[in-house]
């Protein structure tokens, strides 16, 4: 007698029933905008935080939430705790383990970046959602503990003209907490323009949240982060009705997490699985012409390869393509010729990309796709 096909089946109806049992865990799972404010806002005091809720009374779920920018997609030019330059994207992953009726915070309604016209910090409003989840044994191990100092990042805002007159743009450094629900404790040294320590500091930030930490020019210069820890707020237990069956459920609209002065159920269908290959193609090429389709974003110089040069020159361009962004995405690219069918949202200085310069000019442009 031939198994093949009975194992073929008893394999598929295997996989039916892993795909039922995470749907149903998926359904477990509320997401609520609460009128609760983030601690620490700073730059915008309408960011309220976010709540997930577990609400089945038995079973623990491990759910993985998705969290991105308004417009969606978007990515910024950060520095991390070492202060070297790198690119923050969205959208971001992260999961949480959730009691039975547990109730917790996973994240708040902003973040902030640096805005393409100081004085202030960029307000980015976030959109969360479920991706996944799963049924889990309550003493199941869990992921190992996160790095700390990963969640810690410095936004340069620049054309700031409140520090002391130096060799360097005028700007403010902001520290940022990217964790989604942690709070963030960090201790770091303030540098003389010769590198010396003159003092430190050991702020502590809510999650999402940015605080104001040196100048970049003067006797006070931030130095790399020399600790880092995470505080998750405790869990909490909550006394729930039954749930309703999913049919009687109503479903709010894709962005309502954007609109935390109206509290509104944000349950969502399960999004698709993410082509991270399709949305943020990016490639290094010698520097040139610009591919069509594709638009340069940053510049280096690297004497082993484009020519060998032996003094700085910016022979290696880094391109991002342009045609697999949706409407209304934004991209910070090196200040130049706008393509068809985006336009010009914002321009701003970042001696990091874009040539380097050490003087104060628009280097980079924001643009928004249009078609």
């Amino acid at each position: 007698m031939n198994t093949k096909p009975h194992a073929a089946l008893f394999g598929l109806a295997l996989i039916l029933a892993a795909s039922g049992v995470s749907a149903a865990a998926l359904d477990d799972i509320k997401l609520e905008v609460s009128h609760e404010p983030c601690d620490g806002a700073g730059a915008n005091e309408q960011s309220v935080f976010v709540y997930a809720t577990n609400l089945n009374a038995t079973a623990t779920i491990d759910v993985n939430f998705k969290y991105d920018s308004n417009p969606a997609q978007q990515h910024f030019i950060l520095f991390d705790a070492n202060l070297n330059p790198v690119t923050d994207r969205f959208p971001k992953f992260h999961s949480r383990r959730l009691s039975p009726r547990e109730s917790a915070k996973i994240g708040c309604t902003y973040t902030y970046r640096a805005a393409p016209h100081p004085p202030g910090l960029l307000s980015v409003p976030i959109v969360i959602a479920k991706q996944s989840a799963a049924y889990v044994e309550a003493n199941a191990a869990e992921a190992a503990p996160e790095d700390a100092r990963s969640f810690a990042a410095f936004v340069l805002q620049g054309g700031i003209n409140q520090c002391a007159a130096g060799a360097r743009p005028p700007g403010l450094f902001y520290l940022v907490n990217l964790h989604p629900y942690a709070r963030l404790s960090v201790s770091m040294n303030l540098l003389d323009s010769h590198g010396t320590r003159v003092g430190a500091l050991t702020p502590t930030l809510a999650p999402l949240s940015a605080t104001r930490v040196a100048c970049s020019n003067g006797l006070s210069n931030p130095g790399p982060l020399t600790s880092a820890a995470l505080e998750v707020p405790a869990p909490v237990a909550v006394s729930l009705p039954a749930a309703p069956p999913p049919e009687a459920v109503p479903r709010a609209p894709e962005h309502s997490e954007a609109q935390p002065t109206q509290p509104q159920r944000i349950e969502a269908p399960t999004p698709a699985p993410l082509p991270l290959g399709a949305i943020f193609r990016t490639q290094n090429v010698c520097a040139g012409a610009v591919t069509p389709g594709w638009i340069k974003i940053n510049d280096a110089w690297n004497p082993t390869v484009c020519g060998n040069p032996a003094t700085m020159t910016y022979n290696v361009w880094t391109l991002q393509q342009l045609s697999d962004q949706p409407v209304g995405a934004i991209i910070h690219a090196c200040k130049g010729i706008v393509p068809s069918g985006w336009t010009v949202v914002g321009t701003a200085w970042n001696p990091t990309v874009c040539g380097h310069p050490i003087t104060n000019q628009s280097n980079v442009m924001v643009i928004k796709r249009l078609d």
